[in-house]
């Protein structure tokens, strides 16, 4: 995806339609699309652009790789940015509007971490996962 502030709804409908077609929208569909939405976000805020005023070519955009698979038993999501830094969970007050994306993961996910990548770019991984219950559909 494009790391542009509109890409992130088209993620959460990605995500959506390919929990559906995995039938895992009722067991997994709601969190891992709020998780999927914060980790994009999260994304988002470190190699993110606004709109640009004028037109560029989409080869000039900071692009947001997201990848969701299934295994036996597990699902997994992955957001891949060109961030350099570390996610850690900010020290956030209740009322403060940033923070929230990795401590929502913590919650609803059943693990999530990161792992740095050097290929083709620098930047990370950030996943979330959560353990299947049934044997899911490919």
């Amino acid at each position: 995806m494009a790391a542009l502030p509109t890409s992130i709804p088209l993620v959460r409908a990605f995500a959506r339609a390919k929990l559906s077609a995995w039938g895992l929208d009722a067991d997994h569909g709601w969190d891992c699309q709020q998780v999927l939405s914060e980790l994009v976000t999260n994304a988002f805020d470190v190699t993110g652009e606004l709109l640009p005023d004028d037109l560029v070519a989409l080869d000039e955009l900071a692009v947001i790789l997201i990848q969701l698979r299934i295994s036996a038993k597990h699902l997994i999501v992955e957001v891949r940015d060109s961030g350099a830094g570390r996610p850690q969970i900010p020290d956030t007050g209740l009322n403060d509007e940033g923070g929230r994306g990795l401590r929502l993961a913590t919650m609803l996910a059943g693990a999530w971490g990161w792992y740095p990548v050097t290929t083709p770019k620098q930047g990370k991984v950030v996943w979330a996962s959560w353990a299947l219950d049934r044997k899911a559909a490919s």
